[in-house]
C-alpha cells in the first residue's frame, strides 16, 4: 500500500471503523468531563469540610479567650487553686487549637501575634487580666480574618469552576468539530464511489466510451468489485452495439443489392419493354412494383434508425414548410388517390427553422402512419404554427383510438401495438421511434394527443433559434 493511501475496506469494516473513530472524541470528552466532575466533587467536599473546621476553630478560640478572661477575673476575686488550674487547662486548649494546621487555608497574620502573646503570657502570673483582654481582641481579629479567608477561598473555587466549564465547552466544540469532520470524511468515502457508480450505470444507457471513466481504485471493496463487473458489462454492451451496427450495415447492403434487381425487373415489366402484357399480368407487375417500393422504404427506415443512433449533429436553417410537404406527399399521391382520401392544410405556408432532412423524416413517418392506420373516409389534416419560443406541426387523422396501455410504448423501437396496419406489407415498428429520435436531435419532442373530436393527433414541437424548449 503506497504511503498515505487508505486501505480499501469492506462496507461493514468502513462503517465500524467510522463509527469507532466518530465516537472516540465524544468518548474522550465524556471521560474527561467525568474525571473533572470527580475532582471538583472531591475538592468541593474537602473545601466545605475545612471551611467548617477553620471557621469553628476561630469561634472556639474566641470562646476560650473570653472564658480565660472570665476565669481570671474570678480567680482574682476568689483566689482558689481550682480556678488557677482551670486557667492553665484553658490556655493549653487554646494553644492546641491554635497549632491546628489546614490543607487549603494558610496561617493567618493574627496567628503569629497570638503565639507571641502566649509566649509572653507564660512569663506572667496566670491571673494577670491585661494580657487576656489583649488575647480576646486578637482572637476576634483572627475570627474576622478567618471569614475573609473562607470567602476568598470560595471565590477562587468558583472562578476555578468557571474556568473548567469554559475549558470543557471549548473541548466540546473542538471534539464535536473533529467528530463532524470524521463523519463528513467517511460519508464522502462511502458516497463518492456510489456517485461514481451511478454515473457509470447512467452512461451504460448512452453507451459512452469506456475511456471516459477511470477505474475505481479507492473505496469499499464491494463497490470496487461492482465497478469491475460494470466494466465487464460495459465492454459486453459495446461489443453487442458494434455487432448490431455491423449487422444493420451488412443486412441493409445485402438487401439493397437484390432489391435493385427486383425494382429494375419490375420496371421493365411495367413498361412492357419485354413484350406486351395482358391485364392480369399488368396487375401482377404493378403489385410487384408497389411491394418492392415498400420494401425499399423499410430498408431506408432501418438505415435511418442506424444513423440516428449515432446522434449526428443537426444543421438548422430557415425553410418553407409547403415545399417540403409537397415533396413528401408526392410519394404517397397514388395511395391517397386510391383511397379517395382528402388532405387539408392549415397555415402550412409558414417559414420554420429546422434541419430539413430530420424534419422530413418525421413528417414522412407520421404521414405514412396516418395513411396505414387512419380512416380513409376522413381527411388528413396538417397544421403548423409558431409562438415566441417554439414552433410546431400537427398531423391529425381519424382512426381507431390507441389503448392507454400501449401509448407509453408507442415511440419505442420495433414496438407494434394491437391495431392492425392496412396493406399487405407488415410494418417494421420503427417509424414512430425514428420520428421521436429526430425530434430529440432537434431538441424538441413528439407526443400523442387527441383533438376535441377524439381524432388522433401527433404534435411535433421544437424551439425557435436561440431559445430553450420546455415541454408544455
Amino acid at each position: 500500500m503506497p504511503y498515505g493511501r487508505l486501505p480499501n475496506l469492506s462496507l461493514l469494516e468502513l462503517v465500524l471503523v467510522g463509527f469507532v473513530l466518530v465516537m472516540l472524541p465524544l468518548g474522550l470528552l465524556v471521560y474527561q468531563a467525568s474525571n473533572t466532575y470527580r475532582e471538583l466533587s472531591a475538592q468541593a467536599g474537602l473545601s466545605a469540610q475545612e471551611a467548617v473546621a477553620f471557621t469553628r476553630r476561630a469561634q472556639t478560640l474566641s470562646s476560650l479567650a473570653l472564658e480565660m478572661e472570665r476565669t481570671s477575673r474570678q480567680h482574682k476575686v476568689m483566689q482558689t487553686p481550682a480556678l488557677l488550674d482551670l486557667i492553665k487547662n484553658q490556655q493549653e486548649s487554646f494553644v492546641r487549637l491554635l497549632e491546628q494546621e489546614f490543607i487549603l487555608f494558610p496561617p493567618l497574620a493574627a496567628k503569629k501575634e497570638l503565639k507571641a502573646l502566649l509566649m509572653w503570657m507564660n512569663t506572667l502570673p496566670a491571673d494577670k487580666i491585661d494580657p487576656l483582654e489583649q488575647l480576646s481582641a486578637l482572637t476576634s481579629q483572627m475570627e474576622i480574618q478567618t471569614r475573609e479567608a473562607v470567602d476568598q477561598h470560595l471565590g477562587e473555587f468558583e472562578q476555578e469552576v468557571k474556568q473548567l466549564q469554559q475549558q470543557l465547552a471549548w473541548q466540546l466544540l473542538l471534539l464535536a468539530a473533529l467528530s463532524l469532520i470524521l463523519i463528513l470524511f467517511f460519508t464522502w468515502r462511502l458516497l463518492r464511489p456510489i456517485g461514481y457508480l451511478e454515473r457509470r450505470i447512467a452512461s451504460l444507457a448512452s453507451l459512452r466510451s469506456p475511456s471516459d471513466f477511470k477505474q475505481l481504485k479507492h473505496g469499499p471493496s464491494e463497490l470496487i468489485k461492482l465497478d469491475q463487473r460494470l466494466n465487464w458489462l460495459e465492454k459486453q454492451l459495446h461489443e453487442i452495439e458494434s455487432q448490431k451496427q455491423q449487422f444493420l450495415r451488412h443486412i441493409s447492403h445485402e438487401l439493397k443489392t437484390p432489391l435493385a434487381s427486383i425494382r429494375e425487373a419490375a420496371d421493365l415489366l411495367s413498361e412492357q419493354l419485354l413484350g406486351e402484357l395482358n391485364p392480369k399480368q399488368q396487375e401482377v407487375a404493378q403489385l410487384l412494383e408497389q411491394n418492392s417500393r415498400a420494401l425499399q422504404k423499410l430498408i431506408e427506415q432501418l438505415l435511418s434508425y442506424n444513423q440516428l443512433q449515432q446522434n449526428k449533429a443537426q444543421t438548422s436553417t430557415a425553410m418553407q414548410l409547403d415545399p417540403l410537404l409537397d415533396e413528401i406527399l408526392a410519394t404517397y399521391q397514388l395511395q391517397f388517390q386510391q383511397q379517395l382520401q382528402q388532405i387539408e392544410r392549415h397555415n402550412t405556408q409558414i417559414q420554420l427553422h429546422a434541419d430539413p432532412q430530420l424534419l422530413g423524416k418525421v413528417l414522412d413517418n407520421l404521414i405514412s402512419n396516418a395513411l396505414h392506420y387512419g380512416d380513409p373516409h376522413q381527411p388528413l389534416i396538417l397544421r403548423a404554427g409558431k409562438s415566441e419560443e417554439s414552433q410546431w406541426i400537427e398531423v391529425e387523422n381519424s382512426g381507431p383510438e390507441i389503448p392507454e396501455s400501449e401509448q407509453q410504448h408507442l415511440f419505442e423501437p420495433f414496438y407494434q401495438g394491437s391495431l392492425r396496419r392496412k396493406g399487405s406489407i407488415k410494418g417494421s415498428g420503427i417509424g414512430l421511434s425514428i420520428a421521436a429520435d429526430c425530434m430529440k436531435i432537434l431538441k424538441g419532442e413528439l407526443r400523442l394527443m387527441y383533438s376535441r373530436h377524439r381524432r388522433t393527433c401527433f404534435r411535433l414541437q421544437w424551439p425557435r433559434p436561440n431559445e430553450t424548449f420546455s415541454p408544455e
